[in-house]
C-alpha cells in the first residue's frame, strides 16, 4: 500500500474546499446586499408611513377643529334663540299675571291679604 501524503492530497482539499469557501463567500455577500435593501426599505416605509399618519392625523385635526368652531357657533346661535324665548316668555308670564289680577280684581275672587285683626282674634279664641 502506497501511504499518501499530504501533498498528494493538496489538490484533491483545494478541489473541495475551494467551491465550498468561494459559495460561502458569495452566498455571506449576497446576504449582506440583501440586508443593506431590506434595512433601506424598511427606512423607507417608515419615513413614508410617518408621514402618511402625519397627514392623516392633520386632515383629521383639522375636520375635528372645523366641527368644534361649527358647535360653538350652533351652540351661541341656540343659547341666544332660547334666552330670546326665555324673555317672551317671562313677558307672556307677567302679561297673564296682569290679566289674572284684573279678572280677579274685578269678580272680587282674590284672597285678602290677612290682617293683624284676624290674628289677634285667632289668638283670642284659643
Amino acid at each position: 500500500m502506497d501511504t499518501v501524503t499530504l501533498t498528494d492530497l493538496g489538490p484533491i482539499i483545494a478541489a473541495v474546499l475551494g467551491p465550498v469557501l468561494g459559495f460561502v463567500v458569495v452566498s455571506m455577500r449576497y446576504q449582506h446586499q440583501d440586508s443593506v435593501k431590506t434595512r433601506d426599505l424598511i427606512s423607507s416605509s417608515e419615513k413614508e408611513t410617518r408621514e402618511w399618519v402625519t397627514t392623516q392625523v392633520e386632515g383629521a385635526f383639522n375636520k375635528l377643529s372645523a366641527e368644534l368652531a361649527e358647535h360653538k357657533q350652533d351652540t351661541r346661535e341656540n343659547f341666544k334663540e332660547v334666552r330670546g324665548d326665555l324673555k317672551e316668555l317671562n313677558r307672556d308670564l307677567g302679561d297673564a299675571r296682569e290679566r289674572l289680577a284684573r279678572i280677579e280684581g274685578h269678580l272680587g275672587a282674590g284672597k285678602a291679604p290677612p290682617s293683624e285683626d284676624s290674628d289677634e282674634q285667632a289668638s283670642n279664641a284659643a
